[in-house]
C-alpha cells in the first residue's frame, strides 16, 4: 500500500496533510486498514466480489440472478494470513486429489497437522506435496498418483499444511 509520501504524488497533492486526509477517507470508507505501526494495509473487504448462490455440475437448473453475499477471496482461502504461503505446483503426483501442475496451493506454516492432511514436507531429497500417513508408530508421504511410490524419509520435517488450492481457466 502506498505510503503517505507516494499518495502525495499519486493524487498530485501538495501538502503532506491532503495527503494524510485522503488515507483517513479510505479508511473511513473501508478500502484499507492501518497495522499496528500505523502503515495503511488492504481491509478484509477490499477484494470481495459477489456470491450470487450456486451451479450445479449436473443437471441444469433456472439461472437465478439473486444476491447471495460477497465474499472476500483471502479470507475464503486463508486461515491464517500471517502463517499462510503460496506455492505454484509442479508435477503430477497429487493430480487424483484434484491438484494439477500449474495450481497454486496456499499453505501455513502449522504444527497442527494429522495423518490425512496434504502437507508441505521437507525430505532428504526436497520438499514435496504429499499426503501425511501413518502406520502403525511410522509416518510416511503418499502422492494421490499410483504411479509414485511412497516416502519413508529418513530426515525430514513437515514444514505446514496445505489450507486450499486454485487454478484459473485463462
Amino acid at each position: 500500500m502506498p505510503s503517505i509520501t507516494e499518495l502525495m504524488k499519486l493524487f498530485k497533492l501538495s501538502s503532506r496533510s491532503s495527503a494524510f486526509y485522503v488515507s483517513n477517507r479510505f479508511v473511513e470508507e473501508g478500502y484499507v486498514t492501518k497495522d499496528a505501526t500505523g502503515k495503511l494495509i488492504p481491509a478484509p473487504g477490499l477484494f470481495s466480489i459477489p456470491l450470487l448462490g450456486h451451479v450445479r455440475a449436473g443437471f441444469a437448473t433456472p439461472a437465478e440472478d439473486e444476491l447471495a453475499d460477497t465474499v472476500t477471496i483471502g479470507e475464503y482461502l486463508i486461515g491464517n494470513p500471517n502463517a499462510s504461503y503460496l506455492l505454484t505446483v509442479e508435477g503430477d503426483s497429487m493430480e487424483d486429489a484434484g491438484i494439477q501442475s500449474g495450481d497454486m496451493v496456499i499453505f501455513e506454516r502449522t504444527q497442527d497437522y494429522k495423518p490425512g492432511d496434504i502437507v508441505v514436507a521437507l525430505t532428504e531429497d526436497g520438499y514435496t506435496l504429499k499426503y501425511l500417513r501413518k502406520k502403525g508408530k511410522t509416518f510416511y508421504l503418499e502422492a494421490a498418483n499410483d504411479r509414485y511410490p511412497d516416502i519413508y524419509p529418513k530426515e525430514g520435517e513437515i514444514v505446514g499444511k496445505v489450507s486450499s488450492t486454485f487454478r484459473t481457466y485463462t
